[in-house]
């Protein structure tokens, strides 16, 4: 379920965040809505891959961030073959007689 709901967060911010880069691309160029030339088609297409690049970058930093930040691992998982006595912990060797 979880892969499921990212790739609908994915499509839905790919398709958001291209759309509106496009129509900020087309609006930027200066000219009214009745002009149509190449300079705002252009425009409007830059605008797109633009926004198609900010989806991928910010899903990308979403599960980045879901990620933990430090692989935590136990002592007995990275050495099982260490063995520690319990024995004599804190105390001084018996002298020999």
């Amino acid at each position: 379920m979880e892969i499921l709901r990212g790739v609908k967060a994915m499509k839905g911010r790919a398709i958001f965040w291209t759309a509106a880069m496009a129509y900020n691309g087309f609006i930027l160029t200066g000219q009214g809505l009745r002009t149509f030339n190449s300079l705002s088609i252009t425009e409007a297409f830059l605008g797109a891959l633009t926004g198609f690049l900010l989806a991928i970058m910010f899903t990308l930093r979403q599960r980045r961030r879901q990620r933990p930040a430090f692989i935590t691992y136990s002592m007995e998982q990275l050495f099982p073959d260490w063995v520690t006595p319990n024995e004599g912990r804190g105390s001084d060797p018996k002298p020999k007689r």
